[in-house]
């Protein structure tokens, strides 16, 4: 185990557990350092150093709170569940808070999350898991709801979150939004003077070329896509790589290309020049790449399931909505998008005001919330529940 900073001051400890850490996580947890300083130490805690799953760079960049890796140099798949339950009772057992987002259902984070309620600990579970997810069984869910009667309080990305823990029995449990959020400013600081013209912006996605993805019917919309345009049609990019490269190579006609996987200062560059962002998955539970291209002013194009819709994605104001398997829908949005500077600019605006509901400072504010119920934070995170209701 590595601790980064062992000498901290005697004040109660808020815990945050990840699996692994990635830029991201680095934002929540400074913001929530930055927010408790001088009432709270915050600790981030990841299980391992790497993934299977995740390409990202070792976690760096902690001033306001305390890293420590349980396993360093070590992959999470690689650690067994005992392994890292003990490790992460040994470390969090005495804090006063433990935030976890590790999936509920790791059967060593069950145990740690019970053996914290028997111990008196504050457990806050941070989930983006919504119902419409994939099918449901009632049995299952039953069961998976007195599972989860340890947690106190949760925090979430947006409504369908929430009201997917009501309906797993959190009842007047407080539950919290901004836990699907990326630190605004060192996105916008990555990709600084990547800006491109109107006329040579490009769509984009960025992602795992994964099936639940949907690119195959990504590129079946973009070549109908050019058809309506003509001419005049963008180009599509698409960042990333993963198991159906190849396939998405073969099928992909003029006009696609293929950047392969990309540095997190890359993908802000690639957004700060895009025309629009597109996802169009068929499972996805947030897409923090709508949050990192709200930054930018970027507009989205993205699909029902796209959790990040419910917070950054207003149809025909920020972007557009369409349905998943609708390659015409998907060609139609394209060309709204690409067809006019002046209406393109009022979504660009119209995404620009709305990046703060995806930033961390959301995610301050709930952890706040939960640490002082009587703060700012309190009033805040319930604030953002009414704005991602009703603007």
């Amino acid at each position: 185990m590595t601790d980064a900073r062992a000498d901290s001051p005697a004040l109660p400890q808020v815990a945050i557990l990840f699996a692994q850490y990635g830029a991201f996580h680095v934002d929540r947890v400074e913001a929530a350092g930055r927010r408790l300083a001088g009432r709270a130490e915050v600790i981030a805690v990841e299980s391992a150093t790497t993934s299977r799953t995740y390409a990202w760079e070792p976690a760096t960049g902690f001033e306001h709170a305390r890293h420590v890796t349980l396993f360093p140099g070590k992959s999470y798949d690689d650690v067994g569940h005992l392994a890292r339950y003990r490790a992460a009772m040994k470390l969090v057992g005495e804090a006063d808070m433990v935030c976890i987002g590790v999936p509920y259902s790791e059967r060593d984070i069950i145990a740690l999350s019970w053996r914290l309620k028997a111990a008196g600990t504050r457990c806050v579970m941070m989930t983006e898991s919504k119902f419409d997810d994939f099918p449901r069984s009632l049995p299952r869910e039953q069961a998976k709801a007195r599972l989860l009667s340890c947690y106190r309080a949760a925090i979430v990305g947006g409504l369908r979150q929430r009201e997917y823990l009501r309906f797993l029995g959190f009842g007047d449990k407080p539950i919290l939004p901004g836990y699907d959020s990326v630190g605004i400013e060192r996105i916008r600081a990555q990709g600084a003077g990547a800006d491109a013209k109107w006329s040579d912006r490009h769509f984009l996605y960025v992602g795992r070329f994964v099936e639940k993805k949907n690119l195959p019917v990504l590129l079946a919309g973009y070549a109908r896509y050019r058809e309506l345009a003509g001419p005049a049609a963008r180009r599509l990019v698409l960042a990333g790589d993963g198991e159906l490269a190849s396939v998405l190579r073969e099928q992909a006609g003029e006009g696609v290309e293929f950047t392969g996987f990309l540095r997190a200062e890359e993908v802000s560059r690639q957004m700060a020049g895009a025309l629009a962002l597109c996802l169009v998955s068929t499972e996805e539970q947030w897409g923090l790449v709508v949050n990192e291209a709200a930054a930018f002013g970027v507009p989205a194009i993205v699909s029902t399931p796209v959790g990040a819709r419910d917070a950054l994605v207003r149809n025909g104001v920020t972007g557009y909505v369409v349905e998943p398997q609708s390659v015409e829908g998907i060609a139609r949005a394209m060309l709204a998008l690409s067809q006019s500077e002046q209406a393109w600019q009022r979504y660009s605006d119209a995404t620009a005001a709305r990046a703060h509901m995806g930033d961390v400072e959301r995610f301050a504010d709930a952890v706040e919330a939960l640490f002082d119920p009587d703060s700012d934070g309190a009033s805040n995170a319930l604030d953002f529940w009414d704005e991602m209701s009703t603007s």
